[in-house]
């Protein structure tokens, strides 16, 4: 499956929850590649790549992009699972990317040169643009990180009018409906009666009114930000950090779904 990770809002913990959903599917013996599509290149920093000083080469849009035929540079971690990085050089290549005019690119590499992975998971920038039209046609399903904050929650439904648009153009290009796996609550608080307030929302009014599910929410922890200081997946540096098993629930209902052909 190739899974569009995506809220146009930042700071809603997309990357971190990208890192370590990637890397629970690998634990349970998934192929798993993880596209990273933000020119900070943080994704791959927090899997001890660092693509910051890489050069262009090394980047997975780098062919992607120059419209060859050529597969795009993907890397071996640490951690079971391969990642294809993104930097700086990423604000060009769009560029050259919206020249040529196809709005289909990605997903003709990816369906010439990633089937052998069994998902494919794309962090996607936090903000409309070519890559994020790009990653919404070529993926078969999206999942929603949602911050339980009142402006990522707004963000989030002002975001149907891009899956809407994004769903059009598939339509006119005969490609099968985006699936939208559903939301995920995100840096979560229970104690906190804002948290809870927009955790509510989320479940009770914002997502049935689109017709999402909810999955039960990550709660915040500090081992998930210290995760990213040290290079690796929150279970591997907190196993028994609640959060840890709170991604691992939520692998096991997507997983659950996928087989249920939901």
């Amino acid at each position: 499956m190739r899974l569009a990770v995506f809220n146009q809002s930042g700071g809603v913990g997309k990357t971190s929850l990208t890192r370590d959903l990637g890397y629970e599917l690998a634990t349970r013996g998934r192929r798993v590649l993880l596209v990273d599509a933000d020119p900070q290149g943080t994704l791959g920093s927090f899997l001890g790549l660092e693509p910051p000083a890489r050069p262009r080469a090394d980047t997975f849009w780098a062919t992607v992009c120059d419209g060859g035929d050529a597969p795009p540079v993907t890397h071996p971690t640490a951690f079971g699972l391969t990642a294809g990085l993104a930097n700086r050089f990423l604000i060009g290549d769009e560029l050259a990317l919206m020249q040529q005019s196809d709005p289909a690119r990605l997903l003709a590499v990816v369906e010439t040169h990633l089937t052998d992975y069994d998902w494919v998971l794309f962090d996607c920038p936090p903000k409309i643009s070519e890559i994020t039209l790009q990653i919404l046609l070529a993926a078969d399903a999206l999942l929603a990180p949602v911050q339980t904050e009142a402006k990522s929650v707004e963000s989030f439904a002002e975001a149907q009018l891009e899956i809407g648009k994004a769903q059009r153009r598939r339509k006119n290009m005969r490609l099968a409906p985006l699936r939208v796996l559903g939301v995920v609550p995100t840096l979560y608080n229970p104690r906190l009666v804002l948290h809870r307030h927009h955790y509510e929302e989320l479940a009770r009014r914002v997502c049935p009114s689109f017709g999402y599910p909810v999955f039960a929410p990550i709660r915040d922890y500090v081992a998930v930000s210290e995760a990213g200081t040290r290079r690796q997946p929150l279970q591997r540096y907190a196993p028994k950090c609640p959060a840890a098993a709170d991604v691992a629930a939520l692998a096991t209902a997507i997983l659950d779904g996928a087989s249920a052909g939901q």
